[in-house]
């Protein structure tokens, strides 16, 4: 029998950011619904109960809802991290202490809007901070894992930039957390990166893309999920799979489309 878990990230209600921002008990429940077990969170949707783990804690031990993981995505531009990304890094740690299963989940933001505008010194300087901080956390009982981006300045967007990352993954006991459509936006063929990295993959992202480059609702697009379900079944993967769809459609209607999330899921489980 399949280990692996399914969950929802924040991010389709973060689309009606102003709507859904702080509105956890909301979330919990929708996605609970569509027959998932487990939340990622963006920072920013936590709001309060970002401030309080107690709060979270309490409300998600009531619904049975697992907290897996920690969303945070900074710049890394220079060698070191800077006073302020480090703290705000110390206080995710901190959060994710009282959470012991859970991941912290690290993002780039590449704030720099030239990507080939020095590209090998800002990935050896973002790997440099990732390494730290998947240190620090570790000293604290959480595990790292690291995920690449797709958007136009991202430092790690195709496969000729994977090489690097990998290197650093492995070398440091990175995890690696594989978002199929950011892969698919790069234009790299995900089940053939999984497949190549699956002893560091501790983490995955599931969201469907068009053949012309837009997010679309899963099961729309051109991603081949069913393929990678059976694999990871097949290798025995115990991880988390979270849906995080960026679609016009969550834009418009966040709650259908975690719903519909759920079904498709379902649907290739």
């Amino acid at each position: 029998m399949s280990k692996i878990k399914y969950g929802s990230q924040t991010y389709p209600w973060q689309m009606n950011l102003k709507k859904f921002h702080g509105q956890v008990p909301h979330m919990v429940d929708v996605l609970l619904e569509a027959g998932f077990t487990g939340m990622e969170a963006e920072i920013c949707m936590l709001e309060d109960y970002y401030k309080d783990w107690k709060k979270l804690k309490d409300l998600l031990d009531e619904k049975q809802v697992v907290f897996a993981a920690l969303a945070v995505h900074e710049d890394w531009l220079l060698p070191k991290e800077t006073d302020e990304e480090r703290a705000r890094v110390d206080e995710a740690i901190e959060f994710l202490a009282h959470f012991p299963t859970s991941k912290l989940m690290l993002g780039h933001v590449a704030a720099d809007p030239v990507r080939e505008h020095n590209l090998y010194e800002k990935q050896v300087n973002q790997l440099k901070c990732i390494s730290a901080i998947a240190q620090r956390a570790a000293e604290n009982g959480i595990v790292t894992v690291f995920h690449p981006n797709s958007g136009e300045n991202s430092v790690f967007r195709y496969e000729s930039d994977y090489h690097i990352m990998f290197d650093t993954l492995y070398t440091k006991g990175i995890g690696y957390a594989p978002d199929v459509g950011h892969m698919l936006n790069g234009g790299i063929d995900p089940l053939k990166i999984i497949k190549e990295h699956r002893d560091i993959v501790q983490h995955v992202h599931f969201k469907d893309m068009t053949p012309e480059h837009v997010w679309a609702a899963m099961g729309e697009g051109i991603g081949d999920f069913k393929s990678i379900v059976d694999f990871l079944k097949e290798t025995d993967y115990e991880g988390w799979i979270m849906t995080e769809d960026e679609s016009p459609d969550a834009e418009n209607d966040s709650d259908r489309v975690v719903l519909a999330d759920g079904k498709y899921m379902k649907s290739i489980q």
